[in-house]
């Protein structure tokens, strides 16, 4: 088997697609801990039975979009295809593991808690 492929004109392509991403990006922000992303503003007093419930409540949207698409592709909607369906189911097994984790996490710091002697 004779191989084709050019590999100078190949280092051409690859470099010249590097100047173009390097060209296309934008500086990166550092935020107060030094960390990317935007400056931390200062921290709000939050309670955490509130945080909690947020997080459940975009969890139980993600799913309810998923659901959404996925009834919208079952009876044959126009617009809805199987690659949005899969993304969407996806990311709501994502979601749903992570918080799944998170409940984890918090009954096994519950129960050390609890077995802490005073």
């Amino acid at each position: 088997m004779i191989n084709d492929i050019n590999t100078s004109s190949m280092m051409l392509q690859m470099r010249s697609m590097t100047d173009l991403a390097a060209a296309n990006s934008t500086p990166l922000q550092i935020n107060n801990e030094g960390l990317p992303g935007n400056p931390l503003a200062e921290p709000q007093n939050v309670e955490f039975s509130s945080l909690l419930k947020s997080a459940i409540q975009q969890v139980n949207s993600i799913q309810g979009e998923s659901k959404a698409l996925r009834n919208d592709f079952i009876s044959g909607q126009e617009g809805v295809d199987l690659a949005q369906v899969m993304i969407a189911s996806e990311k709501s097994s994502v979601a749903f593991g992570a918080m799944l984790e998170i409940r984890n996490k918090l009954l096994k710091a519950y129960e050390e808690v609890k077995s802490i002697r005073v």
